[in-house]
């Protein structure tokens, strides 16, 4: 690889290109084409993964003896920017609050490396441009599409930018996820006219109870790592001088563990079933989809990124455990269960600017774009380097 500075300039122009212009998930009609034609005039062969997703082959790279898959994320959020960026979102309501610009930029990057270096770069490079990731539906159609197949991944790569610290790279040891479920809280009361209060049942406040009960529910669960529920919006009623007959509460529950995951759930059925008695309403708990499972790192790659990672960043390479892991998931949850892979997030908090990530204010230090290239890119040489040597000792 040439020096990292020498690509800076096409990171920044890449990244903020797509900053610029965000799509939210299944729409990113602009960015796939973008994406398209960028790969196509490198000479990569492209596979469609409607509406909008690519899977990215270089014809020069497919005789190398193993196949690294790196994933690239596309969709952006519902959010309306509030960064004042001179190359902030022209769409109204919609953002790149979660890095995957830049995540983006890195991809094609590493993509125009890979052709530079045709003639000795080490491994089969696989992109996949994976749409509606926010929404988790992209990595099921990216693998129906065969994503990991013909030939089958050696290994899978995903990255993520963080804003929570600055400058460094973080890998976590086994677990790297948590799970999450989406939850939905009907509850159902009886209308009535306010000036006629005894004869409804108010579904207003029955909700308020539930949302009280999952916050006591996470003031007193002492779960064995880390876990929560909560609810992010409700909805109720239709007029102020009527009791509602109907609210309805989404959230989610997240956790480290399984067992704390179902456990939860099963402590605020029996909250609303007591809430249920104390006040006549009726309450029906449900999960939105099937939860996102957890899913944990490769020893060996995270022993490769760990070598990397303190080649790079030196003392701001952190390697963290469970205690540390975020209450995140991902729908890549679904690449882990078909091949080894890794998880490596990048850490570009800018100083003064502590918003996370899904905030319409979230920023990010440019300055990563180009060491986490070079880290990506030693990562995936590795990987090639150690299996080729250990398929040459197998032979032997």
């Amino acid at each position: 690889m040439k020096n990292r500075e020498e690509y800076r300039q096409e990171l920044l122009m890449l990244r903020r290109h797509f900053h610029r212009y965000p799509e939210l998930a299944l729409k990113e009609v602009k960015t796939s084409a973008f994406i398209r034609e960028y790969l196509e005039k490198l000479g990569y062969e492209l596979k469609a993964v409607p509406p909008t997703g690519w899977i990215a082959e270089h014809p020069m790279l497919k005789d190398r003896s193993k196949t690294v898959v790196l994933r690239a994320e596309m969709d952006a959020l519902p959010l309306q920017e509030q960064t004042g960026l001179s190359y902030s979102s022209v769409h109204d309501g919609c953002m790149h609050a979660c890095g995957h610009d830049a995540i983006l930029a890195s991809a094609l990057v590493l993509a125009k490396i890979a052709v530079e270096e045709k003639e000795t770069f080490p491994v089969r490079l696989r992109l996949l441009f994976e749409p509606a990731e926010e929404i988790g539906e992209g990595a099921k159609r990216m693998l129906d599409a065969g994503a990991l197949e013909e030939p089958s991944a050696d290994a899978f790569l995903m990255f993520h930018y963080a804003g929570d610290q600055t400058l460094g790279m973080a890998v976590h040891e086994g677990q790297a996820s948590a799970m999450i479920g989406g939850i939905r809280v009907e509850v159902h009361g009886k209308a009535s006219h306010w000036s006629e209060a005894s004869r409804g049942i108010d579904s207003i406040y029955g909700a308020a109870l539930a949302v009280k009960a999952m916050h006591d529910l996470n003031e007193n669960y002492q779960g064995e790592a880390p876990c929560l529920v909560g609810a992010g919006t409700i909805h109720g009623g239709e007029y102020a001088n009527i009791i509602a007959d109907e609210a309805v509460i989404q959230g989610n529950i997240r956790a480290v563990r399984e067992s704390d995951f179902y456990e939860l759930y099963r402590r605020l059925e029996q909250a609303f079933h007591q809430i249920e008695e104390e006040t006549g309403v009726r309450i029906q708990l449900s999960f939105t989809k099937d939860p996102v499972l957890a899913f944990a790192n490769d020893p060996e790659l995270t022993d490769i990124a760990a070598g990397v990672g303190k080649e790079v960043f030196g003392s701001r390479f952190v390697p963290e455990g469970e205690q540390e892991l975020f209450l995140s998931g991902d729908n890549a949850y679904r690449y882990f269960q078909k091949t080894k892979g890794l998880f490596a997030v990048f850490l570009a908090g800018v100083p003064g600017e502590n918003h996370p990530l899904h905030h319409p204010g979230f920023q990010m230090d440019e300055e990563i774009l180009p060491l986490s290239v070079e880290a990506l890119y030693q990562m995936i040489c590795r990987i090639g380097e150690r299996t080729g040597k250990q398929d040459k000792e197998d032979r032997i």
